[in-house]
């Protein structure tokens, strides 16, 4: 009988994680609206799948239910998280399940939407439709920790990153890069998870760097960039600037320069001014900005100095260390062992990310 339960809890993991691939490839890219994957099962064979489309509508489920091909009657339902039930800008996703005559519905999270939390179930079992829960929860837990943040807290999710050599320099003498191509491509994955890049001006001066997504297939996922630049130093002929007519950027800052800003908003550059704490911007009110806006999901692409300051102020939800097995020591610059002294004294969770970078390795901490 164990066995026997055992396998269909295993059939069960096994389509909810079909499903989580599809959630997978939006992940930062469906606006205000999570990322979900659907799978539609019928006498144990996959007939249809899909995902949440790019900014967020039509719903995954519509998507995967909408194929006038397809018998979709008693066939069971896998959605990573809880069907919605309320009207919005769209019908309820519980309105087609019903029309469709699904047998049941199983999914990994409650939606955090209070219109539609924990209310899916009692509306599809007026219908006969039975549905479960907290099927591969564990995944569901870290795939939307940063919806229930946004929902629960009203507040963005933040992750950044650092580089590294095995003695924990972000720079030396010879070389610009620190880790190897497959490292950056894995960063360029991160970005296109993300809805929103923030960074400095003194990230720009240094690398000129364009912070899109340069993977084939992923271009369009670049996020929208932002860059912290309290005295408009960034020159117009940088790369970010330069390339803000294919991607959206946005510049905080405080100074008023009226050319500088003139030939800002010729080159698509939108500007925000925020007030100074402390003599710099005041990083609440850049918060305050990117919620207001809907972004969700920021990645952080900046140096020791900015991530420190984020650290200490308790900004970090996710962190991800990329390092080579290189020691830089006398040719390195600028040691981040305090850094990650800190970190490992506030770290949740610390575990390596077990994927093939060669001779480099990426540490992910979850801080909050």
């Amino acid at each position: 009988m164990s066995t026997t339960k055992n396998n269909i809890n295993q059939k069960h993991k096994y389509f909810m994680k079909l499903a989580y691939n599809q959630a997978g490839k939006v992940l930062g890219n469906t606006g205000k609206n999570p990322a979900v994957g659907c799978v539609i099962v019928k006498n144990n064979v996959l007939i249809s799948l899909a995902h949440t489309n790019f900014n967020g509508r039509p719903h995954a489920e519509r998507i995967a239910l909408s194929s006038k091909k397809i018998n979709y009657k008693n066939s069971v339902l896998y959605s990573t998280l809880e069907s919605c039930s309320h009207h919005g800008k769209t019908p309820p996703c519980t309105d087609v399940i019903k029309k469709k005559n699904i047998k049941s519905v199983y999914f990994s999270k409650f939606d955090p939407d209070r219109r539609s939390f924990k209310k899916a179930k009692k509306e599809l079992s007026k219908h006969n439709i039975k549905t479960f829960e907290d099927i591969f929860k564990s995944a569901g837990d870290n795939f939307y920790r940063d919806f229930y943040i946004k929902k629960r807290t009203n507040n963005i999710f933040i992750s950044s990153k650092l580089a590294t050599s095995k003695d924990l320099f972000i720079s030396n003498k010879y070389n610009k890069w620190i880790t190897n191509v497959y490292s950056r491509g894995r960063v360029h994955l991160l970005r296109a998870n993300h809805d929103s890049i923030l960074t400095t001006s003194k990230t720009i001066l240094k690398d000129n760097s364009m912070l899109n997504c340069r993977i084939d297939g992923l271009k369009k996922y670049s996020p929208k960039r932002f860059v912290i630049d309290k005295n408009l130093s960034i020159p117009v002929t940088s790369k970010i600037i330069r390339t803000a007519n294919k991607i959206k950027t946005y510049i905080f800052y405080n100074l008023i320069d009226n050319f500088k800003l003139k030939k800002l908003k010729q080159l698509n550059v939108k500007t925000i001014r925020i007030d100074l704490k402390n003599n710099h911007l005041d990083f609440n009110k850049i918060i305050y900005f990117l919620r207001k806006e809907g972004f969700c999901r920021v990645f952080v692409e900046a140096g020791i100095k900015f991530n420190n300051f984020l650290l200490e102020n308790n900004y970090i939800n996710d962190f991800y260390h990329f390092y080579s097995d290189e020691l830089f020591g006398n040719k390195g610059f600028h040691n981040a062992k305090f850094f990650f002294n800190k970190m490992n004294k506030i770290k949740r969770d610390k575990r390596e990310i077990r994927i093939n970078l060669f001779q480099d390795k990426l540490i992910k901490y979850s801080l909050k």
